[in-house]
This record gives C-alpha cells, sequence and structure tokens, in this order.
C-alpha cells in the first residue's frame, strides 16, 4: 500500500465534494467548479514518485445554477458516467453528458428561505435520487429519468435529518436526525414508503455533513457513534446491525475514545478467505472511516473486528469526505485544508475478490420485503388543502398551488420599526410562583383483601415507597417544571399604546372570565377629529397582558391562550394554546416574543407565520447548576427585561446585573453583559445608566482612553448612540450595580487588587475581554455600524498594548485567505474593513512589521508613493 499527499491549491480553490464515475475521480469546489481526474494516474503516482509532476486535470467545467441562486458552494455530488447531481444548500441540478461538451442541465429541486438541503443520495438500482431538507423537515423522492417529485416523508418539526443511507437492493433507505435517532423506510420507485424499524440505538450526531454507506451485499446497515450505556455516555461506538434479522447488533467497531466518525465508506468489493485445513471460505468487508478530532484515516475488516490499519494525525484538518474506487483498490480522501489522499493498494495487499455473479447472489440471500402497494393520486381538490397548510418556498412545483390557493396577496405598508421596544409601561401586580414540588401523586390505594388459609381474609401487605432518580427536565407534559416565573395579576382594565404609534390605544376591560360576561377588547384612534374604533372583540377570558408589532396586536389570557390580530380586527392566526399563562409577551417589528410562567420561550415571524426558532427556554439563565435540587425550588435572579428586536434576537436581562441574547444558529445564550467588565473595563461607561446624566470629566481614568488618538470620534459616537442595543443593556448592568449599592466600591475594589502580585495587568485583560465581547455580539446582532467603529477602536487598543499576534490573528481574519473584496462582512466588504483598521494603526510603529504586509496586499503602499 502507498500513500499519495497531493496539494490542490495550484488546480482547485477549496474542494468540498467528491465523486466516484467509473474510472475518473470528479472533484468540485466552493466556487462551482468540476474538475475530472484520472484514477490510474494518481495510483501511479502513489507507487512511483517521480510520475508526480505529471498530474494534471483531465478536464474541468463550471456548474450551470438556476436562476437566482445566489450559493454556489457543491457540497453533494453523486451520480455515474451518464449523469451527475449537484447540489448546494439550496439547489439541487443535473447534468447529463458530463464527459462532453454539449452538457445538459436540468434543475431538481430548489429552495429559499431557511428550508436547507441537508443530504443528496442517489440510487441507480430502484432509479430513485433522495434529497433532504430541514425546514421544513422532509425526505423527498424523484425520479431519475423524468426528475419527477413521486414521493416525500414527511418528519416532525423537532426531527431534522441529517444525512441518509441508501441500500443498494434499492428496498430501504435509513434516516439519521438530529434527535440523536435512526429510522429504517421501506420505499418503491413509484414513491410509495412506509417505516419498518426505529432503532434502539442514541447516537451522537453534530450539525455536520456525513458520509455513510452499506456494503454491496446490503446486509448490514452501519450506525455511527452509537452511544453506549445511554444518552449521556461519552463512550461512542460503530454498530454494524444485520437487517436479516430484526436489525439485531452483529458487530461491534470500537474507535478511539476522542475520535466521533463523520465518514464511513464501505468498498465496493466483498473479500474471501480461504481455510485450507478446514476446507472453508469466510466473506468478510472493508470499510473506511474518518474522525472529527484525529483527522485520521482508518480501513477496518469486518470479520477480525478491528483495523486493517490506521493513518493516524494524517492532516491537519478534519477529512471532508472519502470514496473507494470501482475496482477496490484505490481509496481517495478530501481534508478541509485542500488536499487529496490516495490510497493505493495491490491486488494482494486486501485480499481475494467475489466475482459480480457471487456478489449477486449474497443480495439474493437477504430477506425480501413485501411488495408496498403503490401510492395513491389525490385530486387537485385535496392536493391543493395539503399544500396551503405547508410553508411556503418550498419547491418550484408547488408555488404555483400556493399561489392559486391563497389568492391575491394583499400588501399593507409597513410602519418603520425601532430598534428595540422596552417592556410595556403599564403599571402590574404579580403572582407569586409557587414553591410546592410534589414527590409523588398522592392516590388512596385501594384496601383489596385475599383470602387466606381456613377462610380467613388476610390484608394484602403494603409495599415500601420507592423514590424514583428525578431529573431536570422542564417540559410539563413529562416532568413537573423546575422553573416558576411570577404571572401579571388580571386587572379590571387597563390600557396600550406602542411606542411607534402613540395615537392608537388598545383597551381592555375584563369582565367575569366566562361566557355570561366576556372581556372586551378595543383598538381606539385618538386623532384631532376625535375618537374612533378601529375594531372590537370578545373574549370569555381573563386578559393579562397585550403588545403590539408592524400591523399586528396580540394579548393572551391568564389560561395561556395568545390571540393576535391585524391592524383591522381580523385574526391572523386561531388562537395559540400555550398550556400556561405567559410572563412576558413582547413584540417588534414581524416578530413575537412569549415567556411562559414554566421558562418556556417562544418568537414567531408573524409576517411568515412560523416559529422563528424551536422552542428553548430560560433555564440555562437562572444558574440551574447551584440553584437546582430534587425536593425543594430555590429563589434565583429576577428577570427584569425580556424584549425583542427588530430581527427577532430574544434580550434577557436579570437583576443581577447580567444581560444575555440568544443565538438562533448556535441554539444557546450568549452573554451580552457582565458586571465584571464595569469593575475592570477601561471601556466601560459607568455613566450610562437610567439615572444619570451628563458626561464624565476629563479627569477621569476611565475616560482618557475613549478620548486617545484617532478613537476619539468613533468611541463619542458609540457612547452617544441611543439605539445601540448593547448600550442598552449595559445601561441596565449600571442600574442593578447602582440599586445593591456596589457601584461605590469599584475605585476602592481597583485599586486594592491592583496592588496585588499577579494582577498587574488585570486593566489590560478585562478591556480586551470586554471589546472582543462586544465585537462579536455586534455581528451577532447586525449592528454593522456600530461593528465597525468597535473593531478599529479594538486593533487600535491591541496596538498601543503592544498585542502583535493577536493583532495578526484579526487582520488574517479579515483578508479572509485572498477572499477579501467579494466577501462581504457587516455590511460591506472585508477589504474596507482591513483598509479602514490598517489606516487607524498606521502611526503605530512597533506593529508597522504585521501592517505593512497586509497595506502592501491592498495596494495601500503603493498609492502612498
Amino acid at each position: 500500500m502507498k500513500l499519495l499527499k497531493y496539494p490542490l491549491a495550484e488546480h482547485n480553490k477549496t474542494v468540498t465534494a467528491v465523486a466516484i464515475a467509473g474510472f475518473r475521480l470528479i472533484l468540485a469546489d466552493k466556487q462551482g467548479n468540476v474538475y475530472v481526474w484520472e484514477q490510474e494516474k494518481l495510483a501511479e503516482a502513489a507507487f512511483d514518485g517521480s510520475k508526480i509532476e505529471q498530474l494534471a486535470v483531465e478536464s474541468k467545467f463550471p456548474v450551470r445554477y438556476g436562476v437566482g441562486q445566489v450559493d454556489t458552494t457543491v457540497v453533494f455530488m453523486v451520480g455515474d458516467e451518464r449523469e451527475l447531481f449537484l447540489g448546494t444548500e439550496h439547489w439541487v441540478g443535473r447534468v447529463r453528458s458530463w464527459q462532453n461538451d454539449e452538457r445538459q442541465w436540468d434543475t431538481v429541486f430548489e429552495c429559499q428561505g431557511s428550508c436547507v438541503i441537508t443530504d443528496v443520495k442517489f440510487e441507480p438500482g430502484s432509479g430513485v435520487l433522495f434529497v433532504l431538507t430541514s425546514g421544513p423537515n422532509a425526505v423527498n423522492l424523484f425520479e431519475l429519468g423524468s426528475i419527477k417529485l413521486v414521493g416525500r416523508i414527511v418528519l416532525d418539526n423537532d426531527v431534522r435529518p441529517i444525512t441518509g443511507i441508501v441500500d443498494p437492493l434499492g428496498q430501504i433507505f435509513s434516516v439519521l436526525s438530529s434527535d440523536r435517532s435512526m429510522v429504517v423506510y421501506q420505499y418503491n420507485a413509484k414513491g410509495a414508503f412506509k417505516q419498518i424499524q426505529k432503532l434502539a440505538q442514541w447516537v451522537k450526531v453534530d450539525p455536520v455533513r456525513y458520509k455513510i454507506s452499506m456494503p454491496p451485499q446490503g446486509d448490514v446497515v452501519p450506525v455511527v457513534n452509537a452511544v453506549k450505556g445511554g444518552a449521556g455516555s461519552s463512550s461512542a461506538s460503530i454498530l454494524l446491525l444485520d437487517r436479516n434479522d430484526n436489525f439485531q447488533v452483529t458487530a461491534t467497531l470500537v474507535a478511539p475514545p476522542a475520535n466521533e466518525c463523520l465518514a464511513l465508506k464501505f468498498s465496493p468489493k466483498v473479500y474471501v478467505k480461504h481455510n485450507a485445513k478446514k476446507g472453508t471460505r469466510s466473506n468478510y468487508n472493508l470499510l473506511a472511516t474518518s474522525g472529527s478530532k484525529q483527522n485520521s484515516v482508518v480501513v477496518w475488516n469486518t470479520k477480525r473486528v478491528k483495523p486493517l490499519f490506521g493513518a493516524i494525525q494524517l492532516s491537519e484538518s478534519p477529512i471532508v469526505d472519502m470514496v473507494w474506487s470501482e475496482d477496490g483498490l484505490k481509496l481517495f480522501a478530501i481534508s478541509s485544508d485542500n488536499v487529496l489522499y490516495t490510497f493505493a493498494f495491490q491486488p494482494d495487499d486486501l485480499g481475494e475478490t467475489l466475482t459480480p455473479s457471487e456478489v449477486e447472489l449474497l443480495q439474493k440471500n437477504n430477506k425480501i420485503l413485501p411488495a408496498l402497494p403503490d401510492p395513491v393520486v389525490a385530486d387537485d381538490s385535496a392536493a391543493k388543502v395539503t399544500i396551503k397548510t405547508e410553508n411556503e418556498n418550498l419547491w418550484p412545483s408547488q408555488k404555483l398551488e400556493v399561489a392559486k390557493t391563497n389568492g391575491k396577496k394583499s400588501t399593507k405598508k409597513k410602519q418603520p420599526a425601532q430598534i428595540m421596544k422596552k417592556t410595556q409601561g403599564t403599571t402590574m401586580e404579580f403572582n407569586g410562583p409557587s414553591y410546592a414540588v410534589p414527590k409523588d401523586l398522592k392516590i388512596k390505594p385501594k384496601n383489596e383483601t385475599t383470602k387466606g388459609i381456613n377462610g380467613v381474609k388476610k390484608q394484602r401487605k403494603d409495599l415500601d415507597p420507592i423514590d424514583f432518580l428525578d431529573t431536570s427536565l422542564i417540559l410539563p407534559l413529562v416532568a413537573f417544571s423546575k422553573v416558576r416565573l411570577a404571572t401579571p395579576k388580571v386587572r379590571l382594565s387597563f390600557n396600550y399604546k406602542p411606542a411607534q404609534n402613540q395615537g392608537l390605544t388598545l383597551e381592555i376591560k375584563n369582565g367575569s372570565g366566562n361566557e355570561q360576561k366576556p372581556s372586551i377588547v378595543r383598538l381606539v384612534s385618538k386623532e384631532e377629529e376625535g375618537e374612533k374604533v378601529l375594531f372590537q372583540d370578545l373574549i370569555p377570558k381573563f386578559i393579562t397582558i397585550c403588545t403590539s408589532g408592524n400591523n399586528f396586536w396580540a394579548l393572551c389570557t391568564n389560561d395561556g391562550f395568545l390571540y393576535i390580530y391585524s391592524d383591522t380586527g381580523k385574526r391572523i392566526l386561531p388562537p395559540l394554546c400555550l398550556g400556561v399563562a405567559c410572563s412576558f409577551l413582547e413584540a417588534c417589528a414581524s416578530y413575537l416574543l412569549c415567556l411562559t410562567s414554566i421558562g418556556q420561550l417562544y418568537c414567531w415571524d408573524i409576517e411568515k407565520k412560523k416559529l422563528h426558532f424551536p422552542v428553548n427556554t430560560i433555564f440555562p439563565l437562572l444558574n440551574p447548576s447551584i440553584r437546582y435540587s430534587d425536593d425543594i425550588l430555590t429563589r434565583a435572579e429576577n428577570i427584569t427585561i425580556c424584549a425583542v428586536t427588530e430581527n427577532g434576537v430574544p434580550l434577557v436581562t436579570l437583576s443581577n446585573g447580567d444581560g444575555y441574547m440568544f443565538d438562533k444558529d448556535l441554539e444557546t445564550w450568549l452573554l451580552i453583559s457582565d458586571g465584571w467588565w464595569a469593575y475592570g473595563s477601561q471601556y466601560w461607561d459607568m455613566t450610562n445608566t437610567n439615572n444619570i446624566q451628563g458626561s464624565i470629566s476629563p479627569e477621569d481614568k476611565r475616560d482618557t482612553l475613549w478620548n486617545s488618538g484617532s478613537a476619539h470620534q468613533l468611541a463619542s459616537t458609540i457612547r452617544e448612540d441611543k439605539k445601540s442595543i448593547i448600550n442598552f443593556v449595559e445601561r441596565k448592568t449600571n442600574d442593578e450595580l447602582s440599586r445593591k449599592g456596589r457601584i461605590k466600591n469599584l475605585q476602592r475594589f481597583a485599586r486594592t487588587i491592583l496592588m496585588k502580585e499577579g494582577f498587574e495587568n488585570m486593566e489590560e485583560i478585562v478591556t480586551l475581554s470586554h471589546l472582543e465581547n462586544r465585537l462579536l455580539v455586534t455581528l451577532r446582532l447586525q449592528e454593522n455600524s456600530e461593528f465597525s467603529k468597535t473593531l478599529i477602536i479594538y486593533c487600535i487598543r491591541l496596538s498601543e498594548l503592544g498585542y502583535t499576534d493577536r493583532l495578526d490573528d484579526v487582520l488574517s481574519w479579515l483578508y479572509n485567505a485572498g477572499d477579501y473584496e467579494k466577501s462581504i462582512l457587516a455590511g460591506k466588504s472585508r477589504k474596507e474593513h482591513l483598509k479602514d483598521v490598517l489606516i487607524a494603526c498606521a502611526d503605530q510603529r512597533h506593529v508597522q512589521r504585521i501592517t505593512s504586509g497586509y497595506a502592501s496586499a491592498l495596494g495601500l503602499l503603493d498609492n502612498m508613493l
């Protein structure tokens, strides 16, 4: 066996997909170019190093995308010598006669908005192309010849398909999902399908692309990263499940503990080993796996259940994909740093292989599933109703029907949206949360008696009560909630005026909470001509809280129902049942935020009529590791503000001064403001409070750095920006510090700790930490102007303090490996950001060695000369 490590920097930009078609190796890069290589020349170069200089691309052609496609990074590529299927995260296309100059391109599938393609699989035997999508979560089945959508497997909203595994027999298709489950479906070429098995194994999955295949005889289904001993264990292994024995485990491949498998590819050949003494022979397979952390490639023998060989630490970056040649003598691997690895084997290295006819006999030994009935073709009216209930912007074949069903789309001019809407100003009282935690459900046992000896009734002995292990689950369907928030008390009447339009008033008059005297909801317009009622509604429930956004009004009842109206009083959605009362209800632009009394966080996009991100919780913000207990509820920090920005980002501040935002991409809470930065950061503005007005004296040490050098004007504009979200959150931090009296101890604390040994650089460290966090948060909040100004101030401060390595890291990030002109960051190109930073740091002589190289690359030095 020989290994060829061949960098592709001279031929490709960044390779993102690899496929095998006959005797050719096909590579695709993120620029939308396809390169064709001869496999034999790569193998010859592996055995004979002198032939490396002769390696060259056989042919090259660009991908012809659909109209309006912006995403050009090809991440999926499957096919054969006749046709190729290439796909991005929003488009899948087919190219026929790809080896000739007269190529025929067709669009198979495209999606828009939040819909993302997660995997594309190809099964030529059954003639089916599988396209897995999230948002909506589904598996779409296309006929290869006509590229027509013949079937669609709809998954639950919380089950996002990660990858699929095709069967070489064309009978089953396995789906690995984000909920760590694996489901096996039976299907046919006409689009019919049926779930036949949901595997009992739990798997550890990440939102990355997995590459998994089955052996050529199709007798086992691989399961990667299967968790041993439950979902919380960290020991993961590769399982091979027997499809003919109800998917029982037939072999286990144990990888290194920290090496999670991302790619698993079986060799297309079946190998045989003869035992001359016993006169028997045994069949086995070879499979290659690549790890996510050790960047290794391991080839396994399924009969011996241990590695045949392992190339540990093969690459400096993770392996993106692997593929075997059709003769099983070459294994190609691609790493994310654009290097092609070729494992070339001699026929004697791997063993004797079976003939294709013998492999077909092995395939016939598999259990044949009963044929599926043909799918029922619904009439037009039924089809329209089904499509209407789906999300919009799914696929082209359904856009016309959606338009016909919905009729003419109405448009309405939106009012200018504010950056963020504060908590309602109406004074209200709250019902305190309950602290009761029942250990069990008190049910009186039945006094059952049984007859003993001689007919004397004998009392049955009661069993001793057993305490079971509790969980930290907070959903009310599965456990008693460990999060209890206060809820607004029912008021006789109250009014609400939106901040963006003081001429409108939503009047609430609560009745008796039933049909005899319902509550009255009225939207009143108070203008110079007089008062005018825009709409009125009657609700037989108590109304506790209300809010408004762009062109919609929302209110909730004490039993957890949410009503949403347009400006004319038309209900935008049916009443939403949350099950529990709402503690916070806020809106901004087209987004509506709701926090329930058990800590569930909902954020809807009312314009699109769907959730902006999956339902989450504020439980992580309440220090659960410190305050959680099995039998009691402890008091946590109070939530002082719960708001949402015009981009749909939830904001939460606590009574300890900390401020958080929820990132829908990371699906976790991010810290915006920390009271610790007020103690040590030189860029923290202590006058940014709701109670103190005015400016800091020029003698104040904390203000000298804001007003120093070229950063003075930028710092002033940042500090005076009243619409800045970070300034708003830091203002709440100052208010809480002032309320608790901690603000008086800041100067005393700073003088004391700076005198201690090992804390001389505390101000520098905390200052840079504060600036870096502010920089990252503004990028997440899409505060483009504030991001640009903070970036310049941060780089100037790095230059002044002499952090050359960190400054070089920032400049390298902006340079983006040379792709800085077209790459957009925070609303403008990276080149503009880099130019602004270099000009701002030009007068710092001790960093000119670093900045001059980037200035030369941008041509700034040439212009000056």
